[in-house]
């Protein structure tokens, strides 16, 4: 028997929903709204949650993350009054494991959770079959615990796998963690930077080279792609592959067949790819700056690192696995952080993620020399002063800017700029907020125009009539 949450706040739809999970023998809960959801789903520990895209407190797919993360990681099932391709997309995107539209039909309701339920249950079984070995990915957080579940399977598999992330969010470490676990990783691990090195190097490099094939070439040369045979290949930072390397590529990983530079014959290799980028490759696709028919072969599984701001509560780990790891390699004493230092920590937004976190923590340990202690004051500075701006826009301290401000490098002008401080413009509100109150404003013109005809406003609008029902119930408003 599993565990089904529904959050839907039309009653028939909870009713209809749970009589089906029921007579399937499944435990059913429902909530009206998202926060009612959520805190089910947090308790009963669910499998299942049909979610509702419009709710009384909000956008369901504005949720997905939180109820993805939770300790149960339950599959998410979308359900919604009308087709929305954005909204779809988003759901995939975020893992959801079907996307169902109102009106709802028993026999798909039946299927779509059986399929689901089956699928947990496979994941489970190949969760409990093998521990995946991490020594280097540290960490517990929901977000982080998704991304290794997809390395774990990655790992049982020998499909090419993308990992996308910021820079410093783990990928080379989450890449030799999927070879180390997979059927080859008694073969070689074979690492290229195509960001480091120059174009002219970087396809020898890959295909490798045969003496005298171009100037320098004093002998020849095996190339990654040959000594990778057997094992993986991790291309990092693949966005910046040069285009006409793309292509020869492309054909090696398709055929596992190459040809070095110079040569008549061609050679075989027997990789696996593991690729990596903190670019969005199809906007470099839309913009020809990166192949399509690459990017296809790429994402065999495409696996989304989490940046360190949403996984906070994995800080003290870390914190302690670093510190340890400094403190062996240099000889020092144990350093133990204080409460300013923490605090420091936990307030910073880390955009060099835990790369950027490491380097401070050394920098920290060599600035406290014998010391024990870590005080946030032995923090580099560039980290310092952003917290201080942090904690001072927090206290809603607005002098600071206009203190920080640039000014005149005459004194004149100095002292004019700080006797005479002009307030700053207000900020334009976001995109999502410039839309919601232009989609708002417009719905409400066109039901002046038609005194409230729902009918008329439908003709107008050229939507739907359950869709603009949809619509108003979104922003409150009462034809």
């Amino acid at each position: 028997m599993s565990r089904i949450v529904i959050v839907d706040d039309e009653l028939m739809v909870r009713t209809m929903l749970g009589d089906v999970a029921e007579s399937m023998d499944h435990e059913v809960h429902a909530a009206p709204d998202i926060s009612g959801g959520l805190a089910l789903a947090r308790e009963t520990g669910c499998d299942i949650v049909y979610l509702d895209v419009l709710l009384p407190d909000g956008n369901g797919l504005e949720h997905l993350s939180a109820f993805k993360q939770l300790p149960s990681q339950p599959e998410i099932i979308v359900i919604t009054s009308f087709g929305d391709p954005d909204g779809a997309e988003l759901a995939v995107r975020h893992g959801v494991w079907d996307y169902l539209q109102k009106p709802l039909v028993v026999d798909q309701v039946k299927l779509s959770l059986a399929r689901a339920l089956a699928f947990r249950q496979q994941k489970e079984n190949a969760n409990n079959l093998k521990a995946f070995s991490r020594p280097e990915i540290i960490g517990n957080s929901p977000a982080l615990q998704q991304a290794i579940s997809l390395a774990k399977e990655a790992a049982s598999t020998s499909v090419n796998v993308l990992l996308q992330g910021e820079t410093g969010t783990g990928k080379e470490l989450f890449a030799r963690a999927i070879h180390q676990n997979s059927p080859r990783s008694a073969r070689p691990f074979v690492t290229l930077d195509c960001a480091s090195i120059t174009e002219s190097l970087l396809e020898s490099q890959l295909f490798g080279h045969v003496k005298g094939s171009f100037t320098g070439a004093d002998r020849s040369r095996e190339g990654l792609l040959k000594l990778a045979h057997g094992g993986t290949l991790f291309l990092d930072e693949i966005g910046d592959l040069p285009l006409h390397i793309q292509g020869a590529f492309l054909r090696a990983l398709e055929t596992k067949r190459f040809r070095p530079l110079g040569a008549t014959l061609e050679l075989e290799s027997d990789f696996r790819l593991i690729a990596a980028t903190n670019k969005d490759l199809h906007e470099m696709v839309r913009l020809d700056m990166f192949r399509a028919d690459l990017l296809y072969r790429l994402r065999g599984m495409t696996i989304t690192l989490p940046p360190l701001r949403e996984r906070q509560e994995d800080l003290p780990l870390l914190i302690g696995h670093y510190l340890d790891k400094h403190c062996t390699r240099y000889g020092v004493c144990n350093k133990v952080p204080s409460d300013d230092f923490l605090e420091a920590i936990a307030t910073y937004d880390w955009p060099g993620n835990i790369r950027e976190l490491v380097h401070a923590l050394d920098r920290a340990c060599t600035a406290s020399i014998d010391d024990p202690v870590l005080f946030a004051r032995q923090l580099p500075t560039e980290i310092r002063v952003q917290v201080a701006r942090t904690a001072t826009g927090r206290n809603g301290n607005s002098s600071t800017s206009q203190v920080m401000r640039p000014v005149s490098p005459t004194p004149s002008a100095q002292l004019s700029e700080v006797m005479s401080p002009i307030a700053p413009p207000q900020a334009p509100p976001t995109l999502k907020e410039h839309r919601q109150l232009t989609e708002f404003q417009y719905l409400q013109d066109v039901l002046r125009h038609v005194s409230g005809n729902i009918p008329a406003a439908v003709e107008i609008t050229g939507v739907s009539r359950g869709h603009l029902y949809e619509l108003l119930k979104k922003h409150g408003i009462t034809p």
